[in-house]
C-alpha cells in the first residue's frame, strides 16, 4: 500500500513540474519605457490588485505592513516568465507573490511600431496584514 502512495505522490509531482518551465525566447526583453504600448492586465491594473489580493495567502503575521516588488517579462503571447520578488517584506511574502504570479492569466502583451514584443514589466503591492 504505501509503494502506490509514494509511487502516485511522486508521478504527481512530474506533472506538475512539466508544466512550468516555458521555453525561452531569442527575442530582446524591452523594458518597459522602450515600449509604444505597454503591457496591460485584462481589465487593467484595478483589476489585477483584485486578482492578486483574492489569490495571495498572508502570512500570520500580525500588523506587518510593507511592499513587495515584483519582477516578470510579459511574453508575446501574454504569458509570464522570469517570475521575481526583487523585494520581499519577509515571512514568505515573495515565494508566495511568485505562487500568485503563475496563476495569472495572461496579459496583453507590449508592443513597439506596431509589432508585439517582450516586456520585463515590474509592479509594487502593498501588503497588510490584521
Amino acid at each position: 500500500m504505501k509503494k502506490i502512495i509514494i509511487l502516485a505522490f511522486l508521478f504527481s509531482i512530474e506533472i506538475v513540474s512539466a508544466q512550468d518551465p516555458i521555453e525561452p525566447s531569442e527575442d530582446p526583453i524591452l523594458e518597459l519605457k522602450d515600449s509604444t504600448i505597454e503591457p496591460s492586465f485584462p481589465g487593467g491594473m484595478y483589476n489585477f490588485y483584485a486578482f492578486f489580493q483574492k489569490n495571495f495567502k498572508e502570512p500570520e503575521v500580525p500588523q506587518l505592513i510593507g511592499k513587495l516588488f515584483l519582477s516578470f517579462v510579459v511574453e508575446k503571447d501574454g504569458s509570464l516568465s522570469d517570475i521575481r520578488a526583487i523585494k520581499d517584506i519577509g515571512f514568505g511574502t515573495g515565494i508566495e507573490a511568485e505562487r500568485v504570479m503563475l496563476l495569472s492569466p495572461k496579459w496583453f502583451p507590449g508592443q513597439k511600431d506596431g509589432k508585439i514584443v517582450r516586456v520585463i514589466y515590474t509592479v509594487a503591492i502593498p501588503i497588510q496584514t490584521k
